[in-house]
């Protein structure tokens, strides 16, 4: 600083005898990139500063060269009739924003103006969309950590859109910006939101796709009711078929198991009766050894049971008593 007050002392005393000049006069630049200035003038000089801010951060003296941070760097472009320097400032922040200065020995300082913005992010957060046509469709792009307050802009198909209501939020030293955009569904499209700041000369962007679909037609809607009903139909009968199968299927096993039964129960009835069912039966034609009954006349004998008549054996061949034993038939 104390060079700067001697040489406009020195300036005062001596006047001007020289132009100096300073390129470029405005620079803006993003956060982390670099900024370059030239300082020259149409005479043979020895000496040269640099101020940022009103801060000393290089002095040139002949061929020494000190310089105050590792951000700063000079180069030489002297050529006979003209000395140059260029000074450049790298990984530029926002407190480089302000002022650079240019001050030749004996000569009137030359100002700079340097500002420094940042770039953030955008994003469609809506995504891809799909739309049956005719239907308005919204999307919604942010554009956030951005400074000075960002342009936003949308293109649907490479084409600029205006329609876009912009509503941006200061946060800390930054900005946020949200953008809308209704779109009518007419045919499929890419829809592409954009953002930047002065110092891009480009803008960035993020892009996301709208599919519209073709309304159904009268017919098409005819065709669709007509293949729902008979499909349903279909359906219908097929469980009703089913539901037939199981239920003659339920009643053929219980008549066959009542005819089982039936059977089991006929088949103890006869094995009942061939038993006799437990009693036994006299015998009347039976006489023991010996004797023939209660009354016996020539042969035939007659029980008090029963008036019938029964013969024990032939007459014709009968010689004295003998013994027999009857079958009875059950």
């Amino acid at each position: 600083m104390d060079v700067f007050i001697l040489s406009l002392f020195l300036l005062t005393i001596r006047g001007v005898s020289a132009q100096t000049v300073i390129e470029p006069q405005n620079t803006v630049v993003l956060k982390g990139s670099q900024a370059r200035f030239n300082c020259s003038i149409n005479q043979a000089q020895t000496g040269m500063i640099w101020l940022l801010n009103g801060r000393l951060v290089v002095t040139i003296q002949q061929t020494e060269v000190k310089i105050s941070n590792s951000r700063f760097a000079v180069t030489n472009l002297t050529s006979p009739g003209s000395y140059k320097w260029e000074f450049i400032i790298n990984n530029v922040v926002r407190g480089d924003t302000g002022q650079v200065t240019c001050q030749i020995l004996d000569e009137v300082a030359q100002i700079s103006t340097l500002s420094v913005q940042e770039r953030g992010s955008v994003v469609i957060i809506d995504g891809n969309q799909t739309a049956t046509e005719g239907v308005q469709k919204t999307f919604q792009c942010q554009a956030v950590g951005w400074y000075p307050e960002p342009t936003v802009s949308w293109s649907v198909n490479g084409v600029g859109v205006n329609t876009c209501n912009n509503n941006s939020v200061a946060q800390g030293n930054v900005f946020n910006t949200n953008c809308t955009l209704t779109v009518t569904a007419a045919k499929s499209s890419s829809v592409q939101c954009l953002a930047k700041v002065p110092a891009m000369s480009t803008p960035d962007s993020n892009t996301v796709f709208l599919t519209v679909v073709p309304k159904a037609s009268t017919r098409d809607q005819t065709i669709l009711i007509a293949v729902t009903v008979a499909f349903s139909a279909a359906a219908l009968l097929f469980l009703l078929i089913v539901l037939i199968i199981i239920c003659c299927r339920r009643k053929r096993e219980k008549s066959s198991y009542e005819e089982e039964v039936r059977r089991a129960q006929l088949q103890a009835q006869h094995r009942s009766r061939a038993r006799g069912d437990g009693h036994g039966h006299d015998n009347r034609g039976y006489a023991r050894d010996g004797h023939y009954g209660d009354n016996y006349n020539g042969g035939v004998w007659h029980t008090n049971q029963s008036n019938k008549h029964q013969r024990a054996y032939p007459m014709d061949d009968y010689n004295g008593p003998r013994n027999h034993r009857h079958l009875t038939m059950v």
